[in-house]
């Protein structure tokens, strides 16, 4: 049990595409400093990251597994009816890492965030399968087929909560809330000839709006530049991780205040 004198400390995950590369190099940070987390949420790139961290596995290895992953890791080959490929991908490639894992089975206290695309609200996922709500919240509209979880139908948590503070500090019960954006100075694509050029940016802006609201909420925000760095160009993943550990780095006094 924590001393009531404690701070709880949670961590929100932003969504980013490529761009969550940098939140291996946030977290690496954190603990080389000493810092605690003891609860975490992430939405869409944050998901990925936040679900493998908080199941116990070693950044060092969460490293190796990312940088070595492909865009066709993450593809699924079939025809969907409600998207240009099955999300089913996302879900295939971390289950085999992640092995069947339930929320009930982590090492910290996680929250995926997803959308309802019927209502447009944001959906909190803490219960099931970890590799699901994952999915879930990975589910890119279009470019992706939405994810049906317990009769609702999901897709990218973007769209509702890019920036998860509101659910790790409601849902998860931390008092203090590190919020860390992997899109700031964004500038994404001016050329939209093609669907997932438009699409991206369209999900980009949307994703923005919310985010910033969040942001507020927040005691910390670490914000890492995805200056020239496009959503989906995972080439730049050695310069990404550079810049998460530069960002932490920059707001290290303001998060040790918070202990």
């Amino acid at each position: 049990m924590l001393e009531s004198n404690k701070p709880l400390i949670g961590v929100a995950l932003s969504g980013g595409a490529a761009r969550g590369i940098a939140l291996i190099a946030v977290l690496e940070t954190l603990e080389q400093e000493g810092i605690p987390i003891h609860v975490l949420a992430g939405t869409s790139a944050g998901s990925i990251v936040g679900a493998l961290y908080a199941s116990g596995i070693p950044l060092k290895e969460i490293r190796r597994i990312l940088l070595g992953a492909k865009w066709k890791n993450f593809l699924k080959l079939t025809v969907p009816k409600v998207g240009l490929v099955s999300s089913g991908g996302i879900y295939e490639f971390m289950d085999s890492i992640l092995k069947g894992k339930k929320f009930s089975a982590l090492q910290m206290p996680f929250a995926a965030i997803a959308t309802d695309l019927r209502s447009g609200e944001k959906v909190t996922i803490t219960t099931g399968s970890v590799a699901r709500a994952v999915q879930a919240s990975c589910s890119l509209p279009i470019i992706f087929s939405p994810t049906e979880i317990n009769k609702r139908t999901l897709i990218d948590g973007g769209f509702s909560s890019q920036i998860p503070v509101r659910s790790v500090r409601e849902e998860l019960g931390a008092k203090k809330v590190i919020a860390v954006d992997v899109n700031y100075r964004a500038l994404e694509s001016d050329e939209f000839d093609n669907i997932v050029k438009i699409v991206t940016h369209l999900s980009a802006l949307w994703a923005s709006r919310n985010a910033r609201e969040e942001e507020k909420l927040a005691d910390v925000v670490i914000q890492v530049s995805a200056r020239g760095i496009a959503l989906y160009d995972l080439s730049k993943s050695k310069e990404l991780l550079k810049r998460g550990k530069k960002a932490t780095e920059e707001k290290l006094p303001e998060i040790k205040a918070l202990l």
